[in-house]
């Protein structure tokens, strides 16, 4: 029982009378079904509107360098990119890390000022 209740507390369950199945698996993991009462909360629960992501969050510009790849990846433009950051008005060598969010917009890390080359 001491195994058991090590390995329900390592997916957060603490008490066994939450747990309605549990199946300890060939590999030495265990999986669980909890109760109804138990399940977590899901938007879908709660009916909330949810928006699908425009994009995957990934890296633009890492240490002032683009990363051409990933603006592929997103179907974006370094035309673009150049474009947002006019808008904004950062110049590409004031810049240390620029993040495309989900909803496109974009999360940008200045250099510091002895950073610049």
């Amino acid at each position: 029982m001491d195994d058991l209740s090590m390995l329900l507390r390592e997916k957060d369950v603490f008490s066994t009378t939450e747990v309605y199945h549990a199946v300890f698996e060939p590999n030495g993991q265990l999986s669980i079904l909890l109760k109804q009462d138990y399940l977590p909360l899901t938007k879908k629960d709660q009916h909330v509107f949810t928006v699908k992501p425009k994009y995957m969050p990934m890296e633009l510009i890492v240490d002032g360098k683009v990363v051409e790849k990933n603006l592929r990846e997103a179907g974006i433009t370094e035309e673009w990119l150049d474009n947002q950051l006019k808008i904004l008005e950062f110049n590409l060598e004031d810049i240390f890390y620029v993040e495309l969010q989900q909803d496109g917009s974009l999360y940008i890390d200045k250099r510091d000022e002895n950073q610049k080359e």
